[in-house]
């Protein structure tokens, strides 16, 4: 039975965010058999400097032999449901990564793949992540240098990329980030560690939850889960400046995630470790954070 609260004039009214939840809680999970991509559903974009304009493409016949240097990091933007190489976040993301130095940038594009229906788009991170992982092995970049960048549906795609190389290789990738990992489909008990993020998918996993408990993942499947704002409302979005976690050094403090029905808390510990936001984190640091952001740039404090 869906909840309700009682107003001040005594009537009662259905929560539209209880509605909202229990809608999301019902979708079933993702069925795998749905799948129908194919390897040329697939692009991918290279850029090794900041005054290219347009991407090189490259294709896993040719990437080992256009990717030069091979010492540098690597990172690959992986977008969600319903968008492609086009996404907003790419290009500022892209320049704040070459302004700490030298990298080789991916822009992934699965829009074929992932601009179908939901059922079907999430169904295809499957063999789109072995389709990425198969390009990734034969790039011949370290393992350690490759860090995975995916947004709410590219977050779990992110994770199957993980999970084929391991299988590829028998290790795993440096570093996932996920924002916003998608949750309808996901957040069930059905979906286990092997069908969705997990932190065993790469050497660090961190996660920044920003819609929880609607679009967003709510509970931390991470080495350290990140709850700007307790995961909630964001004051000032849209826009969205994700670049900031690159370019700024914001400290988040360590927390405990709490969730009983419809209520999160995300409450700051006694004494809290603190760790950097970002880009920039220790990679030895485990847990839950939580920072609060400004409404208006510079988001992060």
């Amino acid at each position: 039975m869906v909840s309700s609260k009682l107003l001040c004039n005594n009537t009662y009214i259905i929560s539209e965010m209880e509605e909202a939840i229990d809608y999301y809680r019902s979708f079933p999970r993702v069925d795998f058999s749905l799948a129908d991509a194919e390897k040329s559903d697939v692009t991918y974009k290279y850029f090794n400097n900041s005054l290219q304009e347009t991407g090189k493409i490259l294709t896993v016949e040719n990437v080992r032999r256009e990717i030069v240097n091979k010492t540098i990091p690597m990172v690959l933007f992986i977008h969600g449901w319903t968008t492609d190489d086009t996404s907003p976040w790419y290009g500022p993301l892209k320049e704040e990564y070459f302004k700490l130095g030298p990298h080789n940038i991916i822009y992934i594009d699965w829009s074929n793949a992932g601009n179908k229906s939901y059922e079907v788009s999430s169904a295809n991170i499957k063999p789109v992540g072995k389709f990425i992982a198969l390009f990734l092995f034969e790039s011949g970049v370290s393992r350690k240098n490759i860090h995975l960048v995916g947004h709410s549906l590219g977050s779990h795609l992110a994770s199957f990329i993980g999970k084929s190389m391991i299988q590829l290789t028998g290790k795993k990738l440096g570093r996932i980030t996920a924002l916003d990992p998608a949750g309808p489909k996901f957040e069930t008990p059905l979906m286990g560690y092997e069908s969705r993020l997990y932190c065993g998918d790469a050497d660090f996993v961190d996660v920044i939850h920003t819609d929880i408990q609607l679009y967003g993942y709510t509970t931390p499947i991470g080495h350290v889960d990140f709850y700007p704002n307790e995961g909630k409302q964001q004051p000032g979005c849209p826009p969205r400046d994700e670049n900031e976690s690159i370019s700024r050094k914001s400290t988040a403090q360590e927390a405990i995630f709490k969730q009983i029905e419809y209520q999160v808390t995300i409450q700051v510990k006694e004494n809290p470790r603190e760790v950097i936001f970002g880009q920039h984190i220790d990679k030895s640091a485990r847990g839950t954070y939580y920072f609060k952001t400004n409404a208006q740039a510079p988001f992060l404090k």
